[in-house]
């Protein structure tokens, strides 16, 4: 905000009326309201959350023994009697914590801001809502640079706020690095042995070709059309499935049988498993013949010859496709929109509380946000700035991840290369 301070008032009275007494008060007492704020925050985020998170076990734990026993069990009616102490003591925390925000509130509401426009009229900000406030032509170069670095932690370590065109992107970048992670995971080891198959011990005929075939028209199939395949295989199939195996009593509200970060890494795995393949048989080729046969004339097995000579000496290929492939899923958008990317996901999918993966939830992805903000927006012009950088972070979380792989590639390269003849 460019606009020039009028007046800092505390309690509804003013205690400053000019520009530079009003920037010395809200200095004063700015870090205590965002402090406060911040403390809300996190009352309603985690607190309130464990809260019901904790009702939630308790009601689906006398659902669990419901659909066991029956409902007239006496396991039933003792599991109820539980229900209820836990109820009350999670009422009386919930009441301690709403009594909390409450005090918290009244204090930050006590201090406020009045702001003169351009246009002479006053606007009074609460300073809880107040961000950040600098005199923007009365900073020095390292104010500015204080600044600017304020603003780049704000971006990479803070969730985002209104609507997603201001605040940080943290939820997104976790989301994006460990949807990557996981598709690596998945279609690495896949895709690598199914080349192994295709290229050492496949027979050629009519099979191969046609899974060759396959594979190739794979590489052409448009994004949307696995996205539409995930939502429909993995997350109402196989995720259905697990819901009424292992958490019946969690129906009809679904746990896997919706668009979660799994079902995001494994159809991206299939988005990207051509590319794999088609490397991996390439290096796989590239390793002459002539290496197989000494193998084999030392008493090696096709299997020992396969680890030992084989895959060591193409994994530099190997290696050449994993980076392909993860360069592609963590860019795609489209197939996301349906398994799993969401505007803003109150959870991460990964977090410091047993089982630390969460693979059922959903996630925010950098890609969806860039698409979200700079044109499902009702004020795109105002998100600009976020899509741009959001756009800059993303291409330099694949770069990093490339340079990453490509490192690892050189390494293995030059650690065989005077192996090969």
């Amino acid at each position: 905000m460019e606009d020039t301070p009028g007046q800092f008032r505390i309690d509804g009275e003013a205690v400053a009326t000019n520009p530079s007494t009003t920037l010395r008060e809200f200095r004063r007492h700015h870090h205590a309201v965002a402090t406060r704020f911040e403390r809300r925050y996190n009352l309603q985020k985690q607190d309130f959350g464990e809260l019901h998170a904790r009702a939630e076990r308790a009601r689906l734990e006398v659902k669990k023994v419901e659909v066991r026993y029956g409902a007239d069990s006496p396991r039933h009616e003792t599991s109820l009697r539980l229900l209820e102490g836990e109820m009350r003591a999670i009422e009386s925390q919930r009441r301690a914590l709403e009594e909390e925000v409450r005090l918290l509130d009244e204090e930050n509401a006590r201090y406020e801001l009045v702001m003169q426009t351009s246009t002479g009229q006053d606007a009074s900000i609460p300073l809880a809502d107040i961000v950040r406030g600098f005199p923007a032509n009365q900073l020095s170069t390292a104010s500015k640079l204080g600044v600017y670095g304020s603003r780049w932690r704000e971006f990479l370590s803070d969730d985002p706020r209104e609507a997603n065109s201001e605040g940080g992107v943290l939820p997104a970048i976790v989301g994006t690095v460990i949807m990557t992670l996981l598709m690596s995971i998945a279609v690495v080891p896949f895709g690598v042995l199914a080349a192994l198959y295709l290229r050492e011990y496949a027979k050629a005929g009519l099979v191969v070709s046609a899974v060759r075939i396959a594979i190739n028209n794979m590489a052409g199939v448009p994004s949307i059309v696995f996205g539409v395949f995930g939502l429909g295989f993995f997350c109402y199939i196989i995720g259905g499935g697990l819901d009424q195996l292992l958490f019946a009593e969690k129906l009809p509200n679904p746990t896997y049988g919706r668009g979660g970060v799994l079902w995001a890494s494994l159809t991206l795995a299939l988005l990207t498993l051509p590319v794999v393949v088609v490397s991996t048989e390439e290096a796989l080729a590239a390793v002459p013949r002539s290496m197989r046969e000494g193998s084999y004339a030392c008493g090696a097995s096709k299997w020992q010859t396969i680890r030992r000579i084989v895959l060591p000496r193409a994994m530099p290929g190997i290696m050449t496709g994993f980076i392909l492939a993860m360069a592609r899923g963590a860019g795609e958008v489209a197939p996301l929109m349906l398994v799993g990317a969401v505007k803003l996901a109150p959870d991460l999918p990964i977090d410091a509380v047993a089982p630390y993966l969460h693979p059922d939830r959903s996630f925010m992805h950098l890609g969806f946000h860039i698409y979200d903000v700079g044109f499902q927006s009702q004020n795109s012009e105002a998100g600009k700035p976020m899509v741009y950088t959001t756009t800059l972070l993303l291409i330099a979380i694949i770069a990093f991840l490339n340079i990453a792989a490509v490192w690892m590639r050189t390494r293995l390269r030059r650690r065989f290369v005077g192996g090969t003849f």
